[in-house]
């Protein structure tokens, strides 16, 4: 399913959008390539961090909210663990001194749209569109249904919308849709079944006989059916011309 793809910043705004899916997806291609290359992640933080955005590319995110508003979505790609040779490496940040993490200025990047410091790499999406991805710090996944203006490093997104594991959100979903079209789908009436004096019955031709829907072992054999003391001759009458159909 091809994906419309918008990672903001300054150099690709303008392109038209039938160009950007590419175009995105190679600058974050590029991004990961560099960061596997210098050694600032492992192959599996790679493969888990590429696998994830290879999925959202494939399916939508646009399920509606209650008001009838497109659902937006935090998702986690991947973490890693900062290399303490990586030129990105840094434990001076601002905010939480002492703890290592990595720090992408945007000036000397053109996949973070702004100056991005974490141990995580999470994309934002909104009406079914990558509008950011970004780094975050595991820390902070405690404020993840915050707004982006309390300052806490919420992620300003809904908070149904946010997914810490990409693959169970889509089994799941997978799943529900499943439901939905075996309820959606008409209801065939089984022939077999037929009330008989306010009770359901199931035609058993098998066994030569009739036993009770929720009680097969109340079973009445086709000789039988004459000396059943429950039914009425209208009703054996009726019951032994479905049988002999």
């Amino acid at each position: 399913m091809n994906k419309l793809i918008k990672i903001i910043n300054e150099e690709i705004q303008n392109i038209k959008k039938a160009d950007i899916n590419a175009h995105a997806d190679a600058r974050l291609e590029q991004r990961l390539e560099t960061m596997y290359n210098n050694g600032d992640i492992t192959p599996r933080e790679y493969q888990i961090i590429r696998g994830n955005f290879d999925k959202i590319l494939q399916n939508n995110f646009n399920e509606k909210n209650e008001d009838g508003s497109t659902m937006s979505y935090g998702i986690l790609l991947g973490s890693f663990r900062p290399n303490p040779k990586s030129s990105l490496y840094t434990v001076t940040n601002t905010h939480n001194p002492g703890i290592p993490f990595y720090e992408i200025l945007s000036n000397t990047d053109s996949v973070f749209p702004k100056d991005s410091t974490g141990d995580e790499m999470w994309a934002i999406i909104r009406e079914n569109v990558i509008e950011t991805i970004m780094l975050r710090k595991r820390l902070q996944r405690k404020f993840n249904a915050d707004d982006r203006s309390t300052g806490t490093g919420g992620l300003g997104v809904d908070k149904e919308g946010i997914i810490l594991d990409l693959d169970e959100y889509l089994r799941k979903r997978q799943e529900k849709e499943e439901q939905d079209r075996v309820n959606a789908a008409p209801k065939v009436a089984d022939p077999t079944l037929k009330p008989i004096k306010g009770v359901m019955w199931k035609i058993d031709k098998a066994r030569n006989g009739i036993h009770k829907k929720n009680n097969p072992n109340f079973f009445v054999k086709y000789d039988d059916i004459y000396d059943y003391p429950d039914w009425d001759e209208k009703t054996k009458e009726e019951i032994l011309d479905i049988l002999d159909s």
